[in-house]
């Protein structure tokens, strides 16, 4: 152990990984004796049906000393479970880059910078680990996802020669070798690229001292790889690694599931340290280990933050430990199970049906053993019709307590019967099944801005990790406009304005396929769909997409000219579009006082609005109201004001001072008076203007 004076992420790493390795074992000690540990275990075990005996999970088991009771799941805790997870996950939300500045060449960065936190989501598999994450949390109470660099993965860039002083010989070919007569290679230097794992609250420690887990100064994460990958990585320790226990015989004779007879494997687990810098370790730390004699890395910490993002439905108060409402649904799920079983028991005993006979009555066993009969019976002296023997009914509390168990699962969950897919039967409209399922999406509301932050810390994690790493330019292939692909080569420099990712959430109604044909309902009576095709899609499926994808692309035509005449690009007005539109949207370019310093961009806006304004002018009137626009009047010209068919005018005196009087209305060919013209127009005499307010 480490000397009391010194600070043990401060000390030798032998010394540290020791320190370490007792702090995992109080971690877990820790966890078990508060019982935190069971009721994740027990949450696991009903998340997957594992109620009763684990060979038979999934199957109808029996107990009791004969095997006479009927032991029956039926797993509404996963339902519910499932549930939560598809109302906070169906609707992904919006990331969206913020730059530090607004000029142009930040605004373009951002842009950039959306591109590719899409591309590591959909490419690259981010958001299926952001999604198993919420899953953890649900089930487990708690979710990470591990975020860093991994400087040996993507194409090879540059070779780094042999140290000369290494080579002792060369081969036939001419080729380095060592002094054992081994063939010495380049080092390649790779691009790299981020790589992302999912952790579970068994494979991490921290601080369990601390009040929440952002207080954490360092962590340490259990991860798995291949051993051989590790020795060819490090192979000054390839000997040692790979001498190492792999996963599955460190796990042997532990509960490994059904399949540990299956789960052969040349991974081994790894240990990786971080800690933050602060002020008694200003560069923080980094340690990659297996134990304490084997340590590949013991570094600074590279990364700016902790690179381990944490997702909890809620927080045990005054601890860093994650809370699930699962957790207070084991109880009931198990009664309910206990519930079928007596059901299931009575029934599987007796439903097989016994015939009740007085023995007077005359009638054998092979009459009733065998249906189309007649048969006959005493009805004297003692005598009387065979009867069923009914033992099979079930006592209707024990129904009532079926019920009663699954409304109550439902309500300490926030997952109400609209949400199941089976409403109530007073439940008939719309409003009222809209209304009833934005309750329930309200009630995950706590999780949801869990994994709002989740993933606003994650995006920024890999806009920051991009910023610092990625200095080789690389090609990557991000969403261009109306989701079409479009490869981009970037590196470090292109997104070093980006300081932030947001996300952009939605309302929750429209996240429900009840609030979205809801929404489309007030939108046909507000006569905002004239379509009724379009109408029963949305009713039928819950996409919106029918109705607003027109305005959705009419809105990314727009955005997209704004970004290129930000860029200095130069667009093009063709007739077909929504000028007006256009122009008011164009316009709020030069709402921002930074971007109305640049003349240039002023005039190439100014220039593409006068674009619109001149088609609104000169296009067809009819074609231009097929698509919704009005038609302008010709730009008067000044010089030709009211010279239109007819004479001049006879010479008017003006006095000096006074404005002149207007001529007399004229009369054209056909009879019809003109619009009166201001005298000495025609001659090119204006009236004088006023110098003084008393002549106004």
């Amino acid at each position: 152990m480490n000397s009391s004076n010194t600070y043990f992420a401060a000390d030798k790493p032998e010394v540290v990984i020791e320190v370490l390795t007792e702090k995992a074992k109080n971690w877990f000690s820790g966890i078990s004796d508060s019982s935190y540990l069971s009721k994740i275990e027990r949450s696991w075990r009903a998340y997957y049906g594992d109620y009763y005996e684990r060979d038979n999970a999934h199957s109808i088991s029996f107990g009791g000393e004969s095997g006479e009771i009927v032991q029956l799941a039926v797993n509404h805790f996963r339902n519910l479970a499932e549930h939560i997870h598809g109302m906070v996950t169906s609707a992904r939300p919006a990331l969206q880059c913020r730059a530090v500045n607004t000029d142009k060449k930040s605004l373009i960065q951002a842009k950039l910078g959306n591109g590719l936190l899409d591309y590591y989501m959909r490419e690259m598999r981010l958001e299926e680990v952001l999604n198993t994450a919420v899953e953890y949390a649900i089930v487990l109470g708690s979710g990470y996802v591990k975020l860093e660099w991994n400087s040996t993965r993507g194409k090879v860039v540059d070779y780094i020669e042999p140290d000369p002083s290494s080579i002792y010989d060369t081969n036939e070919e001419g080729e380095p070798l060592d002094k054992d007569g081994n063939l010495i290679e380049p080092f390649a230097i790779q691009e790299g690229d981020l790589e992302f794992d999912i952790v579970s609250p068994y494979d991490i420690i921290f601080d369990s001292t601390k009040s929440y887990f952002a207080k954490n100064d360092w962590v340490v994460v259990r991860t798995t790889k291949n051993k051989y990958d590790l020795a060819a990585k490090y192979p000054e320790l390839a000997s040692e690694i790979k001498a190492l226990d792999t996963v599955d015989k460190v796990q042997k004779g532990r509960s490994s599931g059904p399949y540990s007879k299956l789960n052969e494997t040349e991974d081994i687990f790894v240990y990786e340290f971080f800690h933050k810098r602060t002020e008694s370790m200003p560069n923080g730390r980094y340690m990659l280990y297996v134990n304490k004699e084997v340590y590949m890395e013991d570094a600074i910490m590279p990364y700016r933050n902790l690179p381990v993002y944490r997702i909890t439905p809620s927080n045990i108060i005054g601890t860093p430990y994650g809370y699930t409402n699962m957790f207070d649904l084991l109880p009931l799920q198990e009664m309910l199970n206990s519930m079928y079983s007596t059901a299931a028991t009575n029934i599987n005993a007796f439903g097989i049906q016994s015939i009740l006979s007085p023995r007077e009555a005359g009638v054998e066993f092979e009459q009733v053993g065998n249906g189309m009969q007649f048969i006959k019976y005493n009805a004297l002296n003692g005598g009387g019709k065979p009867e069923a023997l009914q033992l099979t009914a079930t006592s209707p509390e024990v129904y009532q307590m079926m019920q009663l168990l699954e409304k109550n699962m439902e309500t300490l969950s926030g997952v109400n019967s609209v949400a199941r897919g089976n409403p109530e039967q007073s439940l008939r409209s719309g409003n009222a099944l809209a209304l009833v399922q934005a309750q329930a999406l309200q009630f995950v509301n706590k999780l949801e801005n869990s994994y709002v932050r989740l993933m606003e810390d994650v995006g920024t994690g890999v806009i920051n990790l991009l910023k610092d790493f990625a200095d080789v330019e690389r090609v990557v292939a991000i969403s261009g406009i109306n989701n079409t692909t479009e490869m981009k080569s970037f590196k470090s420099d292109d997104i070093k304005s980006i300081n932030r990712v947001i996300v952009d959430r939605g309302n929750a109604l429209m996240n429900s396929t009840a609030g979205r044909a809801q929404v489309a309902e007030n939108l046909l009576q507000m006569g905002l769909i004239t379509n009724i095709e379009d109408y029963l899609m949305v009713l039928n499926t819950g996409n919106l997409n029918v109705m607003t994808d027109p305005k959705v692309d009419n809105s990314i035509l727009i955005i997209s000219e704004n970004e290129a005449m930000i860029r200095g690009e130069v667009q093009q007005a063709i007739w077909s579009e929504r000028h007006s539109i256009h122009i008011q949207k164009h316009m709020e370019v030069l709402n921002d006082s930074e971007l109305k310093k640049d003349p240039a961009l002023v005039q190439l806006v100014l220039e593409h609005v006068q674009e619109h304004v001149n088609i609104l002018r000169t296009a067809d009137p009819a074609i231009l109201q097929m698509i919704g626009e009005q038609s302008l009047a010709p730009a008067p010209n000044p010089g030709n004001m009211g010279q239109q068919n007819q004479p001049p005018g006879p010479e008017v005196p003006v006095d000096q001072g006074m404005a002149p009087v207007m001529e007399a209305p004229q009369t054209t060919p056909d009879g019809l008076p003109t619009l009166p013209t201001p005298a000495g127009v025609a001659e090119g005499i204006l009236p004088p203007m006023p110098t003084d307010p008393s002549e106004v």
